[in-house]
């Protein structure tokens, strides 16, 4: 069956001022990064530094984290927006059927889409360090993939809260409060567990089940997708080595780096299901009051 109401937000996605704007403004930065990298990289060839593939590679972690950035900042911009815009005719669809799920597929299909054009917008620009980095262009598609899964589990956390609240100051802090706590915050809280973990222990090694809570509150991290993209074509940050170290995982064997990464990726999706899910029985509850 056609989504009538998915037409509808596209038609008001694309008529709205905000997005070129945005796009000027986003593809901006990135070019504005781009020549700083590529000035300092002239600069330190000519005081003698050699550089190689791995600092086109670092140039190339720079670009995609600010691309992912991007999709947290403002996704909650976007659905508080899309709040607005429909308050004043919310009430002209109430007699289609199913109009509920339908309206909530639509807005996450809107929001995928539109992050999915800002970072194909900044393709051109980001191409510049795949070529010299030698990423190949299954590495774009994988980026593209990343975006989306990203995007999808963003707009579903904002639009549950905003769901759940009329006001869309409380939602929109809510929503990058959840963001915080399950990035940011899950390894806040694993590293307090592990010191207090050491603390503890007579031989000072770290427990089984501070190892098993790591691995399994990470794959509720949308941060290990990302650091799963990228080791895709890096081979092993050592940042990333080092912290999986610190809880007794070894992250160079190529089981887990398959196995792990991908879960993680599922685990996201999963997440976004569950939130959408819950975002269409409170607009629903909503509506018959």
């Amino acid at each position: 069956m056609q989504n009538s109401m998915l037409k509808l937000e596209m038609l008001k996605e694309g008529r709205n001022i905000r997005l070129p704007i945005l796009l000027i403004f986003y593809n901006s930065i990135l070019a504005f990064v781009t020549i700083l990298f590529v000035f300092f990289h002239n600069e330190s060839k000519q005081i003698g530094f050699l550089s190689g593939r791995s600092s086109f590679l670092a140039q190339f972690l720079i670009l995609t984290s600010l691309q992912i950035l991007a999709v947290f900042v403002l996704i909650p911009f976007s659905v508080s927006a899309m709040e607005d815009s429909d308050r004043a005719v919310a009430g002209q669809f109430m007699v289609i059927p199913d109009v509920i799920r339908y309206h909530i597929i639509a807005r996450i299909s809107t929001l995928v889409c539109t992050n999915l054009l800002i970072l194909l917008s900044s393709l051109p620009i980001i191409a510049l360090s795949c070529i010299y980095s030698g990423i190949k262009l299954l590495g774009i598609v994988r980026l593209l993939w990343t975006v989306a899964v990203f995007s999808f589990w963003g707009g579903s956390i904002a639009l549950f809260f905003f769901s759940m609240n009329k006001r869309s100051v409380v939602a929109f802090a809510e929503t990058i409060f959840t963001y915080f706590m399950m990035s940011v915050g899950i390894l806040l809280f694993l590293e307090v567990v592990r010191n207090a973990s050491l603390s503890m222990s007579r031989t000072g090694e770290i427990s089984s089940a501070v190892t098993t809570l790591c691995l399994a509150a990470n794959l509720f991290n949308p941060m290990t997708v990302f650091v799963g993209y990228y080791e895709n074509f890096s081979g092993n940050v050592p940042a990333v080595t080092s912290y999986f170290g610190n809880f007794g995982i070894d992250v160079t064997t190529t089981t887990f780096s398959y196995f792990y990464f991908k879960a993680a990726t599922l685990i996201c999706i999963l997440v976004g299901i569950g939130f959408l899910w819950l975002a269409v029985r409170f607009y629903s509850s909503d509506r018959q009051k």
